[in-house]
């Protein structure tokens, strides 16, 4: 595809035959839409991600003149601080200049995703994004990611398995199918890909995603087991999360599963001194407070639970205002740098 440049503003004005000055405009106009021609692989004038009412003006985005990837970085930018209309009018401003490029797309399907009842076009956004980028395994982890949420299983299983055959040995789309088997409770699947994940995946033994993801399992069957199976799953699920907080001390998922797992075994202090290890090391994970605090409530804690709670939602507040100033410093910023 590289070459075809269907929004190139030089080719409409290539080779034109000697015509009135009306028609000569009146092709002109045609040819050179906002977006590329209707058989473009890419955003056209009619459609639904350009149409859609209530979609921002590309002024919204200061970046939107600024070349197809200054703007698609913008939008990355707004996307990450929660401001989706800024983010969507970047991304359609990004389109203008290229409007095939699978950045773009993706970020706007990144952008519906996120709104109200925008499934079908973020499910659209995705598709253009992988049919421009035949190897976008984020693109096709994004697209499995909805079909998990429409509750569209087989095709998301399909996604991922997608993504496993473009990059074979990529972990985030290991990580991906691992995380869907989980979501849908079907834990003897999930374990079974993590286990074909670590070797498998890039440096999949020493991945401490992957490797907390077999925790995930385990503990998952130790909850469908009775007796002694049970334990020796939760003990299990203890032995992977130990495994990956060896291989990162600072990975606060590894530390809350290796708590979560010890709750089952009745190792309490030491189940209590790793899930507050874990919010210690991930305050941002509002899982790790409720849970902690259900355990201390448990123990006749009340006070220490009440307070974990207000910890968890006093940092809730103080990244909402983070993310606000770093916002308005985003659009403070003076452009000194040349456009990639």
């Amino acid at each position: 595809r590289r070459g075809r440049r269907y929004n190139s503003r030089r080719s409409c004005t290539m080779f034109l035959p000697r015509i009135s000055a009306r028609v000569f405009v009146a092709a002109l106009l045609a040819a050179c839409q906002l977006f590329a021609r209707a058989d473009a692989a890419g955003i056209t004038d009619d459609h639904a991600l350009a149409t859609r009412e209530g979609a921002p003006d590309v002024s919204l985005c200061d970046r939107a003149d600024s070349g197809h990837r200054r703007a698609t970085q913008r939008g990355d930018q707004m996307l990450k601080l929660g401001k989706l209309d800024i983010a969507e009018a970047c991304y359609l401003g990004a389109l203008k200049h290229k409007n095939d490029f699978p950045m773009a797309l993706y970020g706007l399907g990144e952008v519906h995703t996120q709104a109200e009842d925008r499934d079908d076009l973020a499910e659209a956004a995705y598709r253009l994004a992988i049919e421009n980028w035949p190897e976008y395994v984020d693109a096709y982890i994004a697209l499995g990611d909805l079909h998990e949420r429409r509750e569209r299983n087989a095709d998301a299983v399909a996604s991922y398995e997608k993504a496993l055959e473009v990059a074979p040995g990529d972990v985030m789309a290991w990580e991906a199918i691992g995380r869907h088997y989980l979501a849908t409770s079907d834990f003897d699947k999930a374990a079974d890909s993590y286990k074909l994940a670590v070797t498998k995946a890039t440096n999949g033994e020493t991945s401490p995603g992957l490797i907390v993801g077999l925790a995930k399992a385990a503990w998952g069957q130790g909850t469908q087991l009775d007796g002694a199976e049970s334990t020796k799953k939760f003990v299990e699920c203890v032995s992977h999360a130990e495994k990956s907080q060896g291989l990162a001390p600072d990975f606060g998922q590894a530390a809350h599963w290796n708590g979560k797992c010890r709750t089952h075994l009745k190792q309490t202090k030491k189940a209590i001194e790793l899930l507050e290890q874990a919010v210690v090391l991930e305050p941002e994970q509002p899982e790790h407070h409720s849970f902690l605090a259900g355990e201390l409530v448990k123990l006749g804690r009340v006070k220490e639970a009440r307070d974990v709670i207000m910890k968890g939602m006093q940092w809730v507040e103080k990244d909402d205002a983070e993310k606000e100033r770093l916002a308005e410093a985003a659009s403070a910023e003076v452009d000194g740098k040349e456009e990639l």
